[in-house]
């Protein structure tokens, strides 16, 4: 069975229109499952923030006092609201990812963020 050109691109017409409109098929399924996420997030967004608000108030956090650096560097390690253990995970970090012995890096403080 041969086919002629005409009848080739016909068939080769017919499979890129096939190929297109499932490719829009599937974005209009895309856009309409976004949707329904989108909408179904708004809702439990909105539901969720009467319950925060019928809650108690939390007591304000105490104002931190702005660390003032000392005047001269006294060789101590300042560490603000990190524990020991933290602040020993990072400087092992720093020492490896820079490739700089732990007793040539010099440490001033850490600090949460």
């Amino acid at each position: 069975m041969n086919i002629g050109v005409g009848e080739a691109l016909l068939i080769s017409l017919c499979g890129f229109v096939t190929v297109f409109l499932l490719l829009l098929f599937l974005i209009v399924v895309i856009k309409i499952i976004t949707a329904v996420v989108v909408t179904l997030q708004g809702k439990d967004k909105k539901s969720a923030a009467p319950a925060a608000q019928t809650a108690a108030p939390a007591a304000p956090a105490p104002a931190k006092e702005e660390e003032k650096p000392s005047k001269p560097w006294d060789g101590k390690l300042q560490l603000i609201d990190v524990d020991e253990e933290t602040a020993a995970c990072i400087m092992a970090i720093i020492s490896d990812e820079t490739d700089i012995p732990l007793d040539e890096l010099q440490f001033r403080r850490i600090q949460a963020l």
